[in-house]
């Protein structure tokens, strides 16, 4: 790696100090839960958190953490919670690092990948506010890379190494299961081609690898399944509600019956246009309309059915299975409109590298991320690079760039028949970051061998 990155990469830590000690979090929204959550564990205990569960688990602990060391050295909590958050983006960027140096990417661009993460605007920001993605950051990448690795020993038949990364991969997934509920759904699906490969293995009787595959498969599969299905149990004991979260069904609702309403072209433009975000759709269209588009209508439908639950005399279950029920007969009512609008609303993920918000920073920062349209510009490029990056994984990269692509699609698949917001990107903003440097790899290759 060069002495210049080298030199950045000694830099940066300066950077965060000064960003850890001049920057304080907005208490709004999720952030009040959060810290609700918190200081209920540091009272009663995680045990008793589980009792009450309506959040994934990891970031409400690790504010409950910040504020004990708050009360051992009389200093804001948010201050130890940063510096939480940063190692755990320390970890990210050697994930990052290391992932693209196994995809095969130069010492030179993984750096530079590495790098970049550590002072994105909005990765940064994830640090600094009081929301739990910065504490979803590292474990996709390093989940992907031990799934790299767990493939590669299969088509090896290295049954040691398969059962050691698997079990590996499984536990980056796990973790990320605490802070994100939905890789529930995206680690299953991402394991599944290993079942797949090892049936086309068996067909073409080649038993060995098919064996491998297979072990593998069921070993993933088995350990990441079971600490899903036992979390549930966990909740469905805790709380009679056998699911992730509390919120599962009351966000499917919402968004399914706002999203399969009658659609005409100005409507979906609407929702086109508020990809990038609700602000970029209302240069074109009234607040009010674009307003549509946003998680204040889902939400207020649900209350509405919420309403209707309690008016019916319905039980909590009861409750859960009519909206959960109705949204599941809705979209087989609106197959080719839910569909569609799946893939509108999966494209905000593309968008990842977006504003900076709930956080107080200092004056010059401010100044410069109140330039909107040059940092609109800023986010769009980056969107643009993020895309042309996916499909490069697909059209032109190895097999393990397709890897990794795969469990980025799984990711999205898994969010997409929900409302998005462009936050929920950020726990596989890493893997873009690989897929980018890998790109630009691989332009590089091209220049070299046409000169």
């Amino acid at each position: 790696m060069p002495r210049y990155l080298l030199l950045l990469f000694f830099l940066m830590p300066i950077y965060w100090a000064y960003l850890l000690l001049n920057t304080q979090p907005f208490m709004v929204f999720d952030a009040i839960g959060y810290e609700e959550s918190g200081r209920f564990i540091l009272k009663h205990g995680l045990g008793a958190y589980f009792q009450t569960l309506n959040r994934e688990p990891l970031f409400p602990y690790l504010v409950s953490r910040a504020m004990n060391l708050s009360q051992l050295f009389g200093v804001p909590y948010y201050y130890f919670l940063k510096a939480i958050l940063f190692i755990f983006l320390t970890v990210t960027l050697v994930g990052i690092y290391r992932l693209a140096r196994l995809l095969g990417v130069g010492r030179t661009v993984s750096g530079l990948g590495a790098f970049y993460a550590g002072v994105s605007p909005v990765i940064l920001n994830s640090m600094l506010w009081l929301w739990s993605e910065g504490a979803a950051l590292p474990w996709a990448v390093w989940g992907v890379f031990f799934f790299v690795k767990l493939w590669r020993s299969a088509v090896k038949c290295d049954f040691r190494r398969l059962v050691l990364f698997s079990v590996l991969s499984a536990f980056m997934f796990i973790v990320l299961l605490t802070v994100k509920a939905v890789a529930g759904v995206a680690g299953v699906l991402y394991g599944l081609p290993l079942l797949l490969v090892g049936v086309v293995y068996l067909i073409r009787r080649e038993y060995y690898r098919a064996g491998a595959f297979v072990v593998s498969g069921v070993i993933f599969l088995g350990v990441f399944s079971s600490a899903v299905e036992g979390y549930k149990a966990l909740n469905y004991k805790m709380n009679g509600n056998y699911e992730l979260t509390t919120r599962f069904h009351w966000a499917l609702y919402g968004n399914t019956v706002r999203r399969l309403q009658p659609l005409n072209y100005n409507r979906l433009m609407q929702a086109v246009l508020s990809v990038p975000r609700l602000g970029f759709c209302e240069k074109f269209y009234s607040q009010e309309a674009c307003l549509f588009w946003s998680y204040q209508t889902s939400d207020a439908i649900s209350e509405e059915a919420n309403r209707y639950a309690i008016k019916q005399g319905f039980s909590d279950d009861k409750q859960r299975r009519f909206m959960t029920y109705g949204s599941f007969k809705l979209m087989a009512e609106h197959p080719m409109q839910q569909f569609l609008l799946s893939i509108v609303e999966g494209t905000k993920m593309f968008f990842w590298e977006n504003r900076q918000c709930f956080v107080t920073y200092p004056a010059w920062m401010d100044k410069l991320y109140a330039d909107a349209w040059p940092m609109f510009t800023y986010y769009l490029l980056w969107a643009g690079l993020s895309i042309a990056a996916m499909v490069y994984a697909f059209r032109r990269g190895s097999f393990d760039f397709v890897l990794t692509a795969v469990f980025m699609c799984c990711f999205i698949i898994a969010h997409s028949v929900f409302y998005i917001d462009i936050r929920y990107a950020l726990p596989i903003a890493p893997l873009f970051i690989v897929l980018i440097a890998g790109m630009f790899q691989g332009s590089l290759k091209d220049r070299k061998v046409s000169v």
